[in-house]
């Protein structure tokens, strides 16, 4: 029986696209080029997810690698970013029915911190009742670890659980542990409820 719905953040709750970020700054061609690669692209940026480093280190970072002039579009990018993510509305609207159906959720998602609080404040937050992030756990899907993080942390059992990720890889680990999962895009919101309908 269904109990827990378990989401991942990118491309479920937020159309994670840095183009769609860099819209928001005033950047040229050249500049968005160079900001897609270097901090977007960047193994830095990954590591910010891992825990390895925090935003304000990855940032001093960038600015040693690119042009000094550079330099105050970085910082405004860095510290805002999370603002200018575009969210899909119809998730929030999915969650508030799911709530009331009584099903529990919980956040599970590879994610600096910078953006996971921004996150957890706003409306979909309110949805989660517990959250496991890659930065804290210094733990990153899908390995096999930041699951039973989160399965051991709020007492759940895999088979009452549904794992919604965009990446085919975290979706499998999830199935390998026992959770219904669910490779998930926005155009599938409705393939989704008809199989969150077959689970109970």
């Amino acid at each position: 029986m269904l109990k827990n719905i378990i989401f991942d953040f990118g491309n479920v709750l937020i159309d994670y696209d840095s183009d769609k970020i860099l819209d928001h700054y005033d950047v040229n061609d050249d500049e968005r080029a160079i900001f897609k690669k270097n901090i977007f692209g960047s193994k830095e940026w990954l590591e910010v997810d891992a825990g390895e480093i925090t935003e304000d280190e990855a940032t001093e970072i960038f600015k040693r690698k690119l042009p000094e002039e550079l330099h105050p579009k970085i910082e405004k990018i860095m510290t805002m970013w999370p603002k200018e993510v575009i969210y899909f509305p119809e998730m929030l609207t999915f969650m508030k029915d799911m709530r009331q159906k009584g099903y529990h959720m919980f956040a599970l998602s590879n994610t600096g911190m910078r953006f996971a609080n921004y996150l957890m404040r706003t409306d979909y937050g309110k949805y989660f009742e517990g959250e496991v992030f890659s930065a804290t756990e210094k733990l990153m899907k899908p390995d096999q670890k930041i699951y039973q993080v989160l399965l051991n942390r709020y007492d759940l059992i895999p088979d009452e659980c549904l794992f919604i990720d965009d990446r085919p890889e975290n979706t499998e680990t999830a199935q390998k542990l026992g959770m219904h999962d669910f490779t998930f895009n926005i155009k599938k919101l409705p393939e989704l409820k008809t199989y969150i309908d077959e689970l109970k």
